[in-house]
């Protein structure tokens, strides 16, 4: 009985999670909109999205374990920091890839 409800538990904690980073995506897209410069919004484009992505694929397909996804995490935690030593309006970004990042430990956790 307990191992239906783990399951169930697990399938509601990856659900939370993916709902969690396509929020972040949307966030850093409109962050990404003028009047942003050039790089800052190439950086979030290419760095920060495709790392979101890249982490919630994992997700999808159920390896919640898989090391790939806090790595891929991190990398748009740091990129996110960077940008936000310029300009203080990605800090709720970093905050909330922060929360991400332990939401997805505690994914983990439970498989």
């Amino acid at each position: 009985m307990s191992s239906s409800f783990e399951a169930f538990e697990s399938k509601r904690v990856q659900n939370e999670l993916l709902d969690a980073i396509e929020a972040a995506v949307r966030m850093a897209e409109e962050l990404s909109w003028p009047p942003q410069p050039i790089y800052v919004s190439n950086r979030i484009r290419e760095e920060i999205i495709p790392a979101l992505y890249d982490a919630k694929t994992y997700i999808e397909v159920g390896q919640v374990n898989e090391p790939a996804i806090r790595q891929r995490l991190s990398d748009a935690r740091l990129v996110t920091a960077a940008l936000s030593t310029e300009d203080m309006t990605f800090e709720r970004l970093f905050s909330r890839l922060r929360a991400i990042s332990e939401e997805a430990d505690n994914a983990a956790k439970l498989e």
